[in-house]
């Protein structure tokens, strides 16, 4: 039970500083109209996360039906991860200030921050991933939903943090550092991918 609660911990974390276009624009809402609009965003990108996760769950539901799929989608994992490594690894450049709009109530920052992570591919992939990998270590369901729930959890905790410390963030943030973080990211990655990898092989 630590174990996958520590596990939780590390993903919410990790998803929540992928450096995509939801983390800048978090920021940057922060820094022109308050942490407050940030963590509007936040709630949006929650509940879009709450739909991935529930699409993947559905969607991985048939897995435990087709003989050896703990040791098939072990692979498959450790290769989205493998994936999203190399994305981790190639040039940044900091995108350019996202110009500001009249609208500033919160359903536009609550679907601003809805959108931009659910249209992301990536994030559904991501989150079929971490269902298959549950389910080839043959988790109850029961330890499923605590998972995820502590994951969403931890990423709107996150995500509210990078709101508040949005000033300071912008600060520090450049290419050269941005870089740096994103390459140490998909060094985890990586080793998550060989964690599976021996596991399904070994």
């Amino acid at each position: 039970m630590i174990e996958l609660i520590g596990s939780a911990l590390l993903t919410g974390a990790i998803l929540s500083f992928g450096f995509g276009s939801v983390f800048f624009a978090l920021i940057q809402s922060s820094l022109d109209h308050g942490y407050t609009k940030g963590v509007k965003m936040a709630a949006g990108v929650t509940v879009s996360d709450i739909l991935l996760v529930f699409l993947a769950l559905v969607g991985t539901s048939f897995l435990p039906q087709i003989p050896n799929f703990e040791k098939y989608f072990r692979i498959i994992g450790a290769l989205l991860l493998i994936g999203l490594a190399i994305g981790q690894f190639k040039s940044f450049q900091l995108p350019r200030k996202v110009e500001g709009t009249k609208m500033m109530n919160f359903l536009y920052f609550f679907v601003k921050g809805f959108l931009l992570n659910i249209l992301n591919p990536v994030n559904f992939l991501t989150w079929v991933a971490v269902s298959a990998g549950l389910k080839s270590y043959a988790f109850s369901f029961n330890e499923e939903l605590l998972f995820f729930g502590i994951a969403i959890v931890t990423i709107f905790i996150s995500e509210s943090l990078i709101a508040y410390f949005s000033g300071r963030l912008k600060r520090v943030l450049n290419e050269t550092l941005m870089l740096r973080v994103k390459q140490v990211t998909g060094i985890i990655f990586i080793c998550l991918a060989a964690k599976l990898l021996w596991d399904a092989l070994s």
